[in-house]
């Protein structure tokens, strides 16, 4: 499923720990990683199986992790 994830990091951290911050989300099992606003927004997006939600949690700098769904009207 494709997740959003929220890190816990600041402008300068992130620009220190990026490689890190990425190879520990492929670690935790995140697949085809979008980083394209890892620097500016502390964001990156990917393919991340239900069962592996936890150990991405699990990661200090991880602040949320957010399933994409369809916002449906009432």
């Amino acid at each position: 499923m494709l997740v959003h994830i929220t890190l816990d990091l600041t402008e300068e951290a992130t620009e220190a720990r990026a490689d890190a911050v990425l190879e520990a989300l492929h670690g935790a099992g995140m697949r085809d990683i979008d980083a394209r606003f890892l620097k500016r927004y502390a964001l990156v997006s990917g393919q991340l199986e239900a069962s592996q939600i936890e150990a991405v949690e699990a990661l200090d700098v991880v602040k949320a992790v957010e399933p994409d769904g369809t916002v449906t009207a009432l």
